[in-house]
C-alpha cells in the first residue's frame, strides 16, 4: 500500500534502539478507557500483534469490519489502516509493536532473501487473524504470548530474547505456509480507495490552518466535488467538510489545554476565519464554547 504521510499515527513504539513495545489494556472505571476501549481510524509503518484476553471487538482493517474475541489474535502489518472498538465496557487484550527492520542481518543468506527481506519490504504479510480453532495455534500463541510478558516486564536481556522469538514466530509462519503475499491483501480497487482515503485525511490534518474548499480536496485525487462528498461519505459517513471543521476543533482543543493564547488567535490558527462561527461550531461539537472548555480541562 501506498505510504501517505499522515493519518499515520504520530507515536514512538519503543526507543530507537530496541524499538519494540508491549502494552496492556484494560477497560472500566480508573483506567484510561472507562467507558470502552476505542482507537480511532489510524496507521503506522511498525507490525502490531493483539492479543483477546477478555471480551469481544470489533476491528475495522483497511475499512472491512470483524469481530474478534478472546483467544483471538489480530496481525496488523504496517501501513494497514485500521480502527478498534471494545463490544462491552469490561474488556482486555495485550499489544507488541515492533520495527519489522530489526530482524534483517547484514549477511543476506538463502533465509534473508526468501524470507526476512521480503516481510521487511512488505511483499510477504502476516494474515489479519489466528483463531483457537486454527491449525498451530496453541504453538503459535505459546510463543506470542511468551513475546508478549518479555516485552511487557523487560527484564535481564529481554529485548534480545524478544528478537529471537519474533525470528522463530516468523519461521513458523513461514515454515506453515501462513505468510501471505502482498497481493492477496488487497484487490487495486480497494487499494486505491484506502490511498484516496488517506491522501484526503493527510491533507485536511497537514494544513487545517489553511483555507481549503471542497474544489482542493476534489483535485488531491483527481476528482469532482460531487464524486468527492460520496466517496468520502461512504467511509467516515460525514462530508468533507464536517470532518475538516472537528479536525481544526481537536486542534484548537489542544491549543486551549496547553497554551495561554487567546481564543481569537486559537481560532485564526486553527482555519477559522470567523470567531463567532469558530464559538458556534466548537459548542456543537464539544457541547461547551472554547472558554468554558479550557477552565474545565487546564
Amino acid at each position: 500500500m501506498h505510504p501517505d504521510s499522515s493519518l499515520k499515527e504520530n507515536v514512538t513504539h519503543g526507543t530507537e534502539q530496541n524499538p519494540i513495545t508491549g502494552i496492556h489494556f484494560e477497560t472500566g472505571p480508573g483506567t484510561d478507557f472507562p467507558d470502552h476501549f476505542f482507537v480511532a481510524r489510524h496507521w503506522h509503518p511498525t507490525v502490531e500483534i493483539l492479543y483477546i484476553t477478555k471480551g469481544t471487538y470489533l476491528f475495522e482493517i483497511n475499512l472491512e469490519e470483524y469481530h474478534l474475541s478472546e483467544g483471538d489474535f489480530c496481525f496488523l502489518n504496517g501501513e494497514d489502516l485500521h480502527q478498534i472498538t471494545g463490544m462491552e465496557p469490561d474488556t482486555r487484550h495485550e499489544v507488541l509493536i515492533f520495527d519489522s527492520r530489526i530482524l534483517e542481518f547484514t549477511y543476506h543468506d538463502e533465509w534473508q532473501e526468501s524470507v526476512l527481506s521480503p516481510f521487511v519490504d512488505k511483499r510477504k504479510i502476516l494474515p489479519h487473524f489466528l483463531r483457537p480453532t486454527d491449525e498451530h495455534y496453541e504453538e503459535l500463541r505459546t510463543v506470542l504470548a511468551q513475546l508478549m510478558k518479555l516485552s511487557l516486564e523487560q527484564k535481564n536481556e529481554w529485548y534480545v530474547s524478544c528478537k529471537l522469538l519474533l525470528l522463530h514466530f516468523i519461521n513458523r509462519m513461514h515454515e506453515y505456509g501462513l505468510l501471505l503475499s502482498s497481493d492477496q491483501n488487497l484487490s487495486a480497487g480497494d487499494e486505491l480507495k484506502i490511498v484516496r482515503y488517506k491522501s484526503l485525511v493527510s491533507y485536511m490534518e497537514q494544513h487545517y490552518s489553511r483555507s481549503i474548499t471542497l474544489q482542493n480536496l476534489a483535485d488531491l485525487i483527481s476528482c469532482n466535488p460531487q464524486y468527492l462528498c460520496r466517496f468520502f461519505r461512504e467511509i467516515t459517513g460525514t462530508s468533507p467538510m464536517q470532518y475538516l471543521i472537528s479536525c481544526r476543533i481537536e486542534h484548537a482543543c489542544t491549543l486551549l489545554t496547553e497554551t495561554t493564547s487567546p481564543i481569537l488567535s486559537i481560532c485564526l490558527d486553527c482555519g477559522f476565519e470567523n470567531v463567532s462561527y469558530f464559538i458556534r461550531k466548537f459548542k456543537q461539537n464539544k457541547g461547551c464554547t472554547p472558554k468554558e472548555y479550557r477552565n474545565r480541562h487546564r
